[in-house]
């Protein structure tokens, strides 16, 4: 609607007219162009421009060779401060008759006005010497000369001037706009004066004389100046819009808002009070309403300078980012020594996650002003935004020195002393803290400070002084209950968090701690009421909700757990958290496409979230969508330039994809930002001993171990690459290192492997049985150990395993199945038992299908298990484990021939299996019986 609203204000003069014909149709036809004019000078008499106005255009209307009435419209314009139409109108004027005498001395403000001083001297003569008016071209002649900074001959047309013209205040008050740009303030103070005593009520002097005072920073007195002004002329629009500049400098803002509202109501068009109004409303944080004015401004003035500064404001403020960078680009562009344009601009590529363009942004400014206070406080945050505290340091002090009242300042010192572990930190932070203005911020990291280094004594002094500046705030009282918990006084910690509740019901951090403490005493019940409370009182409160799925899978109630994370997702379109929760518990259970369907709507809720590109790139994967999932990690490396984490993903979906030298590049760029990362050293080094090259694997083994000695890496990397040079000992005494740094079940598996290749297997088998004894709950290892004895036919040992897995966590798959097998192998009847329980969970999979269909081949159910092994093999084809089991279930119901002719297949296709001997044993067998 906003363009509607401009044309109607540009329309407003033709239809008031169009409303007063309607009321009195026959004045308005019957009106001569003459008649007209006779009105619009008595209106002007009364000070009524805006009728006076209207007169004369519907006089031009009547008669465009009207000269009196363009050159009165002239003279309005000119003091309307619209030199353009002003212009048209006096060039017009002389056009239809108006002599030069009249015209010139107008024509001159006009260009004087439009900054055109050239045309001043070009095109406005000067009288013959003699002349009544040969003075008023002088002074205009001068004026336009200061204009082009012609000092010297500025002075030479006012020294003809005041001989022609001693007291005329028009010279004096050039003469004072001279010495003001030389420099001469009181000179120049002086010749305003001299002109107010032969003209009293001169306006341009009084406005002057304001000007002058503003200048010197002298506002009480400008402001008496503008007054005066506005006294000798009620409608001039400068003399309201310098008081209302006046006002915002000063946060009066109602004050600006009457004076603005003064020059709308006369010039509703007029730019300059639109921008003035704009920058009210974005003091008033009336961000939108700021953008809408500006709008107009932008339209008519695309190249006006304060109002692209302020738009590029108010777009940082509403959060378009890329749209304050280009508008600021533009102001720098044609003002590069702009400061303030310089701080925003570099605030804003800084919130960009652009910090070496901050910094390139800022630089010219620090240089040029290293004593503004806001170009260091930026620099500050360039600095922080790098973790580079001590050139934070740097800047926050300087800032410091020349705001030594600033609490926020001090309180960013002593946050980045804080970092670097200064003692000096606190005493900033509790010196702003009793500044003024300084607000609870201060107060709030030092608390937080001292309930992290377990000074829980010294935050409840430190919460009791935050109290009193905010008596009734929950967060006092939740703070005080983390000092309690820290020194172990429960009762008073839940006192505590209970008070920030009743403040306010809706509090979550509170809700949240007494649900710990619940938690802690099993007390899954009372913990969930908590968060269900926080819900009645903010039905959509997201962290309740999620904190109510957390709850449900601590109960193992994974219904629940879905439930609660679909119900967060649908009251929070916005919200990435709920989905991506969601997609990582499909992950979890091998429910790829509903994890994929998640994470798209991650990413849909929000595109460059860094977990929703994740999650997004790992389902893809998972799905063999190696293209998708590499282009979802490339726009989170994008999303989180310069850290090294999202480049380990792409090169891992690189490496999935077989673009190795690909990942080998991203890898390297990874350790190029984080030299020490543990994981990229690790990829890279398996890389290296994937493709032969040991040599560069154990090279990359000894970095690590040289960088960092108490590191696990560098010996696992170690062991790995002598695993795969068959170098068994060096391999099992690397990880036997690496497990002492930093013991870990992966650790332990690896030492059993290579325990296993030496053949010492007994020994793998007592490190693994010592681990699990001392980590019962490690249900994944003792998977992992089950299945190497079996796989070494150490059938009692895994049987044994398996049974203590199946006890802790009954009915799963892989467990049963795995059970049933080893029952089997070993001539334990309750296999086919087992085999069944896994049928029955999963009557459709494969390798269910195989164990069980081999255990009834081999039990005498030949005609069962048979039919079972064809089904399993139709729901793998090609599955050479299954197709030998089928041709040797084959052999022994008695078809010899169909038998042979699987075998042969198998072989044949030289696909690689376990039991390849066995099969070639049982051909042979075969084709050796008659």
């Amino acid at each position: 609607m906003r363009p509607l609203s401009v044309f109607l204000t540009h329309r407003t003069s033709v239809i008031t007219f169009a409303v007063a014909c309607t009321l009195s149709l026959a004045g308005c036809e019957g009106e001569s162009s003459q008649t007209l004019l006779s009105q619009a000078k008595t209106s002007l008499k009364t000070g009524d421009r805006k009728a006076a106005t209207i007169q004369l255009k519907n006089a031009i209307q009547k008669d465009e060779h009207n000269a009196e009435a363009r050159f009165q419209l002239a003279k309005i314009l000119i003091e309307q401060g619209d030199y353009v139409t002003a212009e048209k109108e006096l060039r017009r004027a002389r056009a239809a008759g108006t002599s030069a005498d009249l015209v010139n001395p107008l024509m001159a403000r006009a260009l004087l006005g439009l900054g055109e001083y050239q045309r001043v001297l070009d095109e406005i003569p000067v009288p013959a010497a003699g002349r009544p008016t040969e003075a008023v071209f002088l002074v205009a002649r001068a004026n336009a000369q200061l204009g082009l900074k012609q000092i010297d001959e500025a002075r030479k047309s006012l020294g003809r001037a005041i001989l022609i013209a001693p007291h005329d205040a028009d010279v004096h008050l050039t003469w004072a706009r001279m010495s003001a740009k030389e420099g001469k303030v009181d000179d120049a103070f002086q010749q305003i004066d001299t002109a107010l005593k032969s003209s009293p009520d001169k306006l341009d002097a009084w406005l002057f004389k304001a000007d002058l005072l503003r200048a010197q920073g002298k506002s009480k007195e400008a402001v008496v100046a503008y007054q005066t002004a506005v006294k000798i002329d009620p409608q001039h629009l400068g003399a309201h819009l310098a008081l209302a500049g006046i006002a915002i400098a000063e946060n009066r803002l109602a004050d600006a808002k009457t004076q603005v509202a003064i020059v709308l109501k006369t010039a509703p068009g007029n730019l300059l009070g639109r921008y003035t109004q704009a920058l009210i409303d974005y003091r008033e944080q009336k961000f939108t309403v700021a953008r809408d004015h500006l709008a107009g401004v932008l339209k008519a003035a695309p190249e006006y300078l304060p109002a692209l500064l302020l738009n590029g404001a108010i777009e940082f403020a509403l959060g378009n980012l890329q749209t304050a960078e280009t508008q600021l680009n533009k102001v720098l562009k044609a003002a590069p020594h702009n400061l303030y344009a310089s701080r925003l601009l570099a605030t804003v590529q800084l919130k960009l996650g652009r910090a070496d363009d901050a910094s390139r942004t800022l630089a010219p400014a620090l240089a040029a002003a290293p004593q503004d206070t806001g170009v260091q406080v930026v620099a500050g945050e360039i600095a922080l935004a790098k973790k580079s505290f001590a050139e934070a340091e740097k800047h926050f002090e300087a800032a410091s020195k020349m705001s030594p009242n600033n609490a926020n300042i001090r309180t960013e010192l002593g946050l980045t002393r804080l970092a670097q572990g200064d003692n000096r930190a606190m005493a900033d932070l509790q010196t702003a803290a009793q500044m003024e203005g300084g607000g609870n911020r201060p107060d709030t990291f030092i608390i937080l400070n001292q309930l992290k280094n377990k000074q829980f004594d010294a935050a409840l002094i430190s919460i009791a002084a935050l109290e009193k500046k905010q008596p009734a705030s929950p967060l006092i009282w939740n703070y005080r209950g983390a000092a309690y918990l820290g020194n172990q006084d429960a009762v008073r910690a839940r006192a505590s968090f209970n008070q920030a509740l009743k403040l306010d019901p809706g509090f979550f951090p509170a809700a949240s701690n007494l649900a710990q403490l619940d938690l802690q005493d099993n007390q899954l019940a009372a913990a969930r009421k908590r968060f269900e409370d926080i819900l009645r009182a903010k039905p959509t409160h997201l962290d309740a909700m999620l904190a109510l799925a957390d709850v449900s899978l601590r109960s193992n109630d994974e219904k629940n757990y879905i439930s609660w994370l679909e119900k967060a997702a649908a009251a929070h379109p916005e919200a990435a958290l709920p989905r991506v929760a969601l997609g990582r518990y499909f992950l979890a259970k091998s429910d790829k496409s509903k994890a994929l369907d998640a994470a798209r709507q991650a990413v849909t809720a929000q595109p460059d979230n860094a977990s929703a590109l994740d999650l997004l790139g790992t389902a893809q994967l998972a799905l063999g969508d190696s293209t998708n999932a590499l282009a979802s990690y490339r726009k989170l490396v994008q999303g989180q330039p310069n850290q090294a984490a999202p480049l380990l993903r792409l090169a891992s979906a690189q490496w999935e994809a077989k673009d190795l030298s690909g990942a080998r590049k991203t890898l390297l760029d990874a350790l190029e930002i984080q030299p020490n990362q543990p994981d990229a050293i690790q990829m890279l080094g398996r890389m290296e001993i994937q493709n032969g090259e040991f040599d560069a694997a154990q090279k990359l083994a000894r970095q690590a171990q040289k960088q960092k000695p108490n590191s696990a890496v560098g010996f696992i990397l170690e062991g790995e690459t002598a695993f795969a040079r068959k170098d068994y000992l060096t391999a099992l005494s690397a990880f036997e290192r690496a497990h002492k740094i930093a013991p870990t079940s992966a650790l332990m598996l690896g030492q059993l492997q290579i325990l296993n290749a030496l053949h010492r297997d007994a020994e793998g088998e007592k490190r693994m049985l010592d681990w699990l004894s001392a980590h019962p709950q490690d249900a994944s290892t003792r998977m992992a150990f089950a299945e190497s004895l079996s796989a070494h036919k150490r059938y009692a040992a895994a049987i044994e395993q398996y049974l203590i897995l199946n006890k802790s966590n009954p009915g799963n798959l892989a467990v049963l199945n795995n059970l049933a097998w080893a029952l089997h192998e070993s001539g334990d009847h309750r296999a086919v038992g087992f085999a069944e329980q896994a049928l029955r969970l999963a009557p459709e999979n494969a390798s269910v299908l195989d164990t069980y269909g081999w255990i009834l081949a081999q039990t005498g159910q030949t005609e069962k298990g048979l039919s079972t092994l064809r089904k399993a093999l139709s729901k793998r084809p090609g599955n050479a484990e299954i197709q030998y089991h089928l041709a040797a279930a084959l052999l022994k119901g008695g078809e010899r021939l169909r038998a042979k002719g699987e075998l042969e297949r198998l072989l044949a296709s030289g696909v690689s299996f376990p039991q390849a001997a066995e099969a070639r044993a049982l051909l042979k067998q075969i084709a050796n019986t008659p």
